[in-house]
């Protein structure tokens, strides 16, 4: 090697050894600020055909981070988000619902008002035990009341969540852009592009913990960024616009509005569908599912309570003409949302459930079989819009015309159903659950409730505008004439004669009400399935509600748990992968000042050969 290529070669190593000072200084320097990862210099030896060094590039400064450490991590802050924003609100939600042990539970009022029922069965002329009936009565509806307002809060919180969720995505992705195109810009230049790269993973590590999003890296060095589905959220160095129109009032029963991205070149979709995790996806499936859900299991504990209490059996009247045997019922009575059971043998032997229920709006016609809590049977739908039984009697037996039943008019306008012999069918049974109108001779069934809404109205369970059920805990109320006269929970007859004061049959029917005979409860509310709904009493579907809403809270919190787990030891791994080890760093500089030093002594040692040479000369 002659003393040109010795000379260069040192120089070119104190520069390439002064770059690396300055690259270990900052790593130095910044150990400490989060999110700074560790960086290196590469260098570019170039040699001439002789074998000697013509030149060193030391200008590309690289991070050392690990891309699947950092990929997972990324990937676990969406799951993480999700799961604590679930946990936190059914937390709430627990909360809400109280337990067994809350004086002031749904659950607590249910059973003391169960228990005060009883009470009157044994002195039913007492004043005091009538109005503690009453005042119970009266408690338990504005627990549902407030319970189902609590609700709705939640529900109006996640909707603004969202929308500042939204403003804070379109931010990020706003800074992405920018940060983004310096990169680009970099990278072109030849530029290291090292500093702005830390700064955008951290934009990206926030935008994460909102959305599971797909990262990857196009050509300059600029990302690629997609929804867990595929959808394009930043591409080409341009973002994705999210929008969000929030609700000022979310009505009963009806989801929010969504997320809606528009790409750059115009496509818009639904950002909540296109996602799979992420903390907004938690918040809208928290206001239209979670939420919504526990509204409809308030609504079916309002309903129930209120149909069992005002709902009397009409049976049907054993008949027979000719050869044929059936029944005869009165359905001058039936209100929207009342229900007539018919129960027979088809001409194959089967045994055969039909649910006729009666609705005002022939436009909800016909009626799919979810409009029963039964699981074992067919529903239909008939018109009673006119008002005359006659014509009520006209509908059903157009509705039961593939029965192969003999279905009329008995010429007395009530509904007569008979099996036909030669057939063969046979009816085993029919009979009508009719909502009382009044509180006296009308059975032993009182409108303890009504529905407070539009002013006290009955509540039958119409099917119209949406079903009366929607909504009905929000609006339940003792009904302002039991308010004003405890005593109509024992006085049930006027004529021929008023029954005694200390009758029990009504206190005793609505007892029993509440504690037996058990009944299907409606799918929907999020207890049972469509195939196996849950059966039995008003008193254990409420007290199975509240236990759901526990084992949902605490469910919630152990997945919020572990996927908290999982993220802190990812994170202290991705951490470690670009951290700076301060006490590798600083023995890293000793050996680059020595290595420094060592080169400048070769560079004095050819200055002194040259001047040698000069002399000589």
């Amino acid at each position: 090697m002659g003393l040109t290529s010795a000379l260069n070669t040192a120089v070119f190593g104190i520069k390439y050894n002064q770059r690396q000072l300055d690259v270990t200084a900052a790593n130095i320097a910044n150990a400490d600020t989060a999110g700074y990862s560790k960086k290196t210099v590469s260098a570019n030896v170039y040699f001439d055909t002789l074998g000697n060094v013509t030149g060193v590039t030391a200008t590309e400064v690289r991070r050392i981070v690990d891309d699947q450490i950092q990929t997972d991590y990324f990937a676990s802050l969406a799951d993480t988000n999700y799961a604590k924003q679930i946990a936190d609100y059914t937390d709430r939600l627990d909360d809400i619902f109280g337990t067994r042990d809350d004086s002031s539970s749904v659950s607590t009022l249910a059973g003391e008002l169960s228990s005060s029922l009883s009470l009157l069965v044994n002195d039913p002329g007492n004043f005091a035990a009538q109005s503690d009936v009453v005042a119970l009565a009266d408690a338990f509806a504005r627990e549902l009341n407030s319970a189902y307002s609590q609700i709705t809060d939640l529900r109006q919180e996640a909707d603004n969540s969202l929308a500042r969720q939204t403003e804070t995505v379109n931010g990020l992705l706003a800074s992405i852009e920018d940060i983004d195109a310096a990169i680009r810009d970099a990278t072109q230049a030849e530029i290291s592009s090292a500093e702005m790269e830390d700064e955008r993973d951290r934009l990206v590590e926030q935008l994460s913990g909102y959305l599971d999003v797909s990262v990857t890296k196009d050509t300059n060095n600029t990302l690629f960024i997609q929804t867990a589905n595929g959808e394009q959220l930043y591409a080409d160095n341009r973002a994705s616009t999210l929008s969000f129109d929030a609700s000022h009032s979310l009505q009963p029963g009806d989801p929010g509005n969504t997320v809606l991205v528009t790409t750059p070149g115009g496509t818009t979709y639904d950002l909540i569908s296109a996602s799979r995790s992420g903390s907004l996806l938690a918040t809208a499936e928290l206001r239209d599912d979670i939420l919504l859900e526990a509204q409809k299991q308030l609504d079916t504990i309002a309903a129930e309570t209120s149909l069992a209490f005002s709902n009397v059996t009409e049976a049907g009247t054993a008949v027979t003409v000719g050869l044929d045997e059936g029944f005869d019922l009165d359905v001058s009575a039936l209100q929207p949302g009342n229900t007539i059971t018919l129960e027979y043998t088809d001409t194959s032997g089967e045994a055969q459930t039909v649910t006729l229920v009666a609705v005002e709006d022939p436009a909800l016609l016909p009626l799919d079989n979810s409009a029963s809590a039964n699981p074992n049977d067919t529903v239909y739908g008939f018109d009673i819009s006119s008002g005359t039984p006659a014509t009520y009697i006209t509908n059903i037996a157009a509705a039961l015309a593939g029965t192969g039943l003999l279905v009329s008019n008995n010429g007395s306008d009530e509904l007569q159903v008979l099996g036909d012999n030669t057939a063969p069918t046979s009816v085993e049974g029919l009979s009508a659950e009719v909502t009382v109108t009044g509180s006296s001779d009308q059975g032993l069934g009182l409108a303890i409730f009504v529905d407070q809404r539009d002013g006290p109205e009955l509540f039958t369970d119409a099917l119209e505008d949406g079903g009366q059920r929607v909504g009905f805990a929000s609006g339940i109320s003792v009904n302002p004439e039991l308010l004003a006269d405890s005593a109509l929970l024992v006085n049930y007859q006027t004529t021929p004669e008023p029954n005694s004061t200390n009758d029990p049959a009504r206190a005793q029917y609505l007892s029993e009400a509440l504690k037996s005979g058990a009944t299907y409860f409606d799918p929907s509310s999020g207890i049972g399935s469509t195939s196996t709904p849950f059966q039995g009493t008003i008193l254990d579907f409420v007290n199975h509600t509240v236990a759901f809403q526990g084992n949902q809270a605490e469910d919630a919190a152990t997945f919020a748990n572990s996927k908290e787990t999982l993220t802190v030891n990812l994170a202290v791994r991705y951490e470690e992968s670009y951290a700076v080890d301060l006490d590798a760093e600083l023995a890293f500089m000793v050996q680059l000042e020595n290595a420094y030093a060592a080169n400048a002594r070769v560079m004095q040692t050819i200055k002194d050969l040259f001047d040698e040479l000069l002399t000589i000369v």
